[in-house]
């Protein structure tokens, strides 16, 4: 869901100018945002599951974000400066196509239920 809300604000953004437009888009953008930040340490969990590493992993993540949250401005500043503002929009797009080439990459981290337990709790019905 939250892969879905985000791809679609990010490439709604640019369709129009209208400030109802933007507004509904940004909310979508608000809500994307949300899901994901509730949805970061259970993803991290998921994959550190057992490891006793959880909080190290969410820490290491979090100083992740916010390190590209506070070089991004600048360094897109001194791209501007040195080549551009058509560079450094082909920069950002770039490593926003990156990025989500990643996150559609990204396999499910739930962990799979041994067919044990599955048959367990299915009905006695559907295990026919």
């Amino acid at each position: 869901m939250a892969r879905r809300t985000a791809t679609l604000s990010c490439c709604a953004t640019p369709l129009s100018d209208a400030p109802a437009w933007l507004l509904g888009v940004q909310l979508l953008d608000g809500i994307g945002a949300g899901i994901f930040g509730a949805l970061l340490p259970v993803i991290v969990s998921d994959l550190t599951q057992g490891t006793g590493r959880v909080n190290v992993t969410l820490g290491a993540v979090s100083t992740a974000f916010g390190l590209g949250a506070a070089f991004s401005p600048g360094l897109a500043g001194m791209i501007v400066q040195f080549a551009g503002y058509d560079v450094a929009f082909l920069t950002l797009a770039a490593v926003a196509a990156l990025a989500f080439v990643l996150a559609m990459a990204m396999p499910e981290t739930r962990p799979q239920a041994s067919s044990a337990t599955e048959s367990a709790t299915q009905p006695p019905d559907a295990r026919l």
